[in-house]
């Protein structure tokens, strides 16, 4: 099981816990907003290799950038 937290550290009590934690050899401690540590489950992969190949055969429909911000800018004029 996979349990996150998140903790206010401008609170005074959380360095402390942090430095309790760090303690504890079954915890690791990530910063989120630093950390590349990301994994697609093989569900996710599965759905991207599936999206990839209906892209390659040409069975689904892809845009252009220019398309794409043709269509934005239309959408806004309403």
């Amino acid at each position: 099981m996979l349990l996150t937290l998140d903790i206010d550290l401008s609170n005074k009590k959380a360095q402390a816990f942090i430095d309790f934690v760090q303690t504890i050899d079954f915890i690791e401690i990530r910063d989120k907003e630093h950390s590349e540590d990301y994994a697609l489950t093989e569900k996710q992969i599965n759905v991207l290799e599936e999206r990839k190949q209906r892209h390659i055969s040409k069975k689904s429909k892809s845009f252009s950038w220019e398309e794409i911000q043709e269509e934005l800018r239309a959408s806004s004029d309403e």
